[in-house]
């Protein structure tokens, strides 16, 4: 028997192609645990780029080595069922055969296709499965947001009668179908992973057993640069190097990091600088990071283009950044603002300031409330109010002692072995591995 044992990480795309939170924390996990003594992992990728698809094979490399591109498209939002069923009997099986895992941890079902998950049974029934759930898409069809698409309002629970007054075109039955299918493939999992206690009670009340999800933080890159000290945070004196009082104090730096879209609330970030009084917009900078902008409705397009214009003295959209510029970015800024207008269950931002010991001023609701600590490591505002997030903003004007305070208290939540120890232990206990003492990632301090 080999020594190492094989993890197959499977995941909805590649962070070459599309670095969402989803694929960064598949990713991030695979290259964690190939400097593990005890396992290896083979990265599967689905994507749909044209240009690497190879004639008869779905398969292509990223010329990194145990890293697998898989070609697929999955149309169907509704159910998550692969149309092209020879992706799933011939081509996935195909990657199991030569893969051998002894474990397969899914990151997604989306544009693969749930079928996947009965695959890897009818592969060897014994063969553990993970799977690590991202957001609500399994429980709400609206994009997995669980917001009602009749008025925008945050839903709090689904059933298939709630689910089809949102959705006209579905009855009831159709929902009731849906949960089942979709529940029929879950059955099949050993283990699910929840990056927060919200997620998880979401889908306790949906009908998973409480016993089978374990909440594990996702992971984030650990790589150091020259300004980081031995836990991988920004020193303070780097944090704030033109930090000063008086006439020399600078204007307070929030950033904005993320898909531009209605979800991520954008708009109420930008109507509470509205808000400001002048002198308060005076010492004060916004920065909006991200992309995604001109993928939106074209009226949400002019509404932000329009305000950005109003606040130019204020905000300055950046646009998209690269991971590599990150690091940077974190060092101009004194706080991290997320207004997002749903359930947010882990957003990568909040892992990454606390790497970087950057407070965070985000919404009280879902797994950012659970993330972020009242007045110890940021600042909540009411979801969704523009005046209660110009609020915290005067809050963070005016008291600079308190974001010293909370800097300090984020930066000491920033533990990356942690999770990835919990990682490891999950995948021991699934193959009767006797659990030994954490194993430390090599080459991350």
């Amino acid at each position: 028997m080999s020594l190492t044992k094989k993890i197959l990480m499977v995941s909805h795309g590649h962070p070459d192609f599309g670095a969402g939170g989803g694929e960064l924390a598949a990713y991030h996990l695979h290259n964690s645990v190939n400097t593990h003594d005890t396992f290896s992992s083979t990265f599967f990728a689905r994507h749909e780029q044209l240009a690497l698809q190879h004639g008869g094979t779905p398969f292509s490399g990223t010329g990194r080595p145990n890293e697998i591109l898989f070609y697929s498209n999955m149309p169907d939002w509704f159910r998550f069922s692969q149309p092209d069923k020879s992706k799933v009997w011939r081509d996935f099986r195909e990657a199991l055969d030569i893969c051998q895992p002894d474990i397969v941890h899914f990151h997604h079902y989306l544009h693969l296709g749930l079928e996947l998950i009965r695959e890897v049974k009818n592969y060897c029934e014994d063969t553990p499965i993970v799977l690590t759930l991202h957001e609500y898409l399994a429980i709400c069809h609206n994009r997995g947001q669980m917001i009602k698409p009749i008025d925008n309002s945050l839903c709090s629970e689904s059933s298939p009668a709630s689910c089809s007054r949102c959705f006209k075109d579905y009855t009831a039955q159709d929902f009731m179908l849906r949960e089942q299918f979709i529940k029929s493939h879950f059955s099949l999992v050993d283990q699910f992973i929840s990056p927060s206690e919200f997620l998880k009670q979401r889908y306790v009340n949906w009908g998973i057993d409480s016993e089978k999800i374990r909440v594990i933080d996702n992971l984030i890159e650990t790589t150091q640069d020259s300004s980081t000290n031995s836990d991988g945070a920004l020193s303070p004196t780097v944090l704030r190097p033109d930090a000063g009082s008086g006439l020399n104090r600078r204007p307070v730096r929030i950033n904005f990091f993320g898909q531009i879209n209605w979800f991520k609330g954008v708009d109420v970030l930008l109507d509470a600088v509205a808000k400001l009084p002048a002198k308060i917009r005076g010492d004060i900078q916004i920065g909006i990071n991200g992309s995604g902008l001109s993928k939106q409705p074209k009226s949400l397009q002019r509404d932000i283009q329009n305000r950005l214009d109003e606040l130019n003295d204020t905000v300055t959209f950046h646009g998209q950044y690269q991971p590599s510029e990150l690091a940077g970015l974190m060092k101009d800024s004194d706080w991290i603002v997320v207004p997002s207008k749903w359930w947010e269950n882990s957003p990568m931002v909040i892992l990454e300031a606390r790497k970087f010991g950057v407070p965070v001023i985000c919404s009280d609701i879902g797994g950012m409330a659970e993330k972020v600590i009242h007045q110890t490591t940021g600042l909540h505002f009411r979801a969704r109010s523009s005046d209660a997030l110009a609020e915290q903003f005067i809050i963070a004007v005016q008291n600079p002692e308190t974001r010293d305070r909370l800097s300090n208290n984020i930066r000491s939540t920033y533990d990356p072995l942690a999770s990835f120890n919990a990682h490891t232990d999950l995948y021991k206990s699934l193959l009767h591995i006797e659990n030994q003492d954490a194993i430390a990632i090599k080459n991350v301090a």
